[in-house]
């Protein structure tokens, strides 16, 4: 009996999340047709950009492979498209307060609804990115798809695990959320985007291995070169996802009412990487 109550109570979350995804897509792109168009359009801007700047950094020896641009674009991608959907999924309970009065929707649903929309977009932009750098560049970036795929629902998941972490304390200690964006050029240079962190010195590494987000980049690039010697633990990045998504969930039921009554943040600037 309690099993097939916790069952109808998943479908229903299921059904609230997808409903909440396509609410969030209508009012992300808007009634006009030009906001689908620059959804494919600003990715577009930004290859057109990384390719120009390809003719600056082509004799540039890369830190690993054959080209310096395929080894930053795996990076910046990996890195860029992680925070992005992490700092949109982190406004969506302020942004969708008025939903709650409605029992069935829970400030959870947004996030992972808000959070799933915008990493489906960057999804689209990195099909935009690989089919550009191929049919430009004659060059494939995935070298093993089936290992690609679950690198990005690892993504994926972390994404909604930081996302509720960041609407959830950003709403209890407002410092937070001035904390998370100074950490943007931190992580930038801790990342591994523009070295191999293998090849770092023990006493680097094992600091910057720490930070998850280098565990994304690596867990692209690992299954972006067939010779790659990647430091990316899928077990770490599990766990830490995992243990920040029940600290985040129970932060937000201990303290729903005063996350829900929270002030917004009106920053929406986006980060600088």
């Amino acid at each position: 009996m309690a099993g097939s109550d916790a069952l109808r109570g998943a479908r229903m979350n299921l059904r609230v999340i997808v409903a909440l995804i396509f609410r969030e897509a209508a009012i992300r792109f808007g009634s006009s047709p030009f906001s689908y168009v620059w959804t494919l359009v600003e990715p577009g801007i930004l290859i057109a950009i990384l390719l120009f700047a390809r003719v600056y950094i082509k004799n540039i020896n890369p830190a690993f492979g054959d080209s310096s641009m395929i080894f930053l674009l795996t990076g910046l991608i990996a890195l860029r498209s992680a925070r992005t959907v992490i700092n949109k999924g982190g406004r969506a309970i302020s942004t969708n307060r008025a939903l709650f009065a409605f029992g069935a929707v829970k400030p959870p649903d947004a996030v992972i609804a808000r959070t799933v929309l915008e990493f489906t977009i960057y999804l689209i932009v990195l099909t935009i990115f690989f089919t550009a750098v191929r049919e430009i560049m004659g060059q494939e970036i995935i070298t093993n798809f089936q290992g690609f795929a679950v690198a990005l629902l690892m993504i994926l998941y972390f994404c909604i695990s930081m996302s509720l972490f960041n609407a959830t304390v950003g709403a209890l200690v407002p410092i937070w959320r001035s904390i998370w964006k100074m950490m943007s050029m931190p992580l930038l240079i801790t990342s591994g985007v523009i070295f191999v962190p293998a090849q770092m010195p023990p006493e680097i590494l094992n600091i910057i291995i720490w930070n998850p987000f280098l565990h994304c980049v690596e867990a692209l690039r690992s299954n972006s070169y067939l010779d790659y010697l990647s430091v990316y633990d899928p077990q770490y990045l599990l766990g830490f996802t995992t243990t920040v998504f029940l600290i985040s969930l129970s932060i937000e039921r201990l303290f729903r009412n005063e996350i829900i009554r929270s002030k917004a943040d009106d920053d929406d600037e986006e980060d600088i990487i």
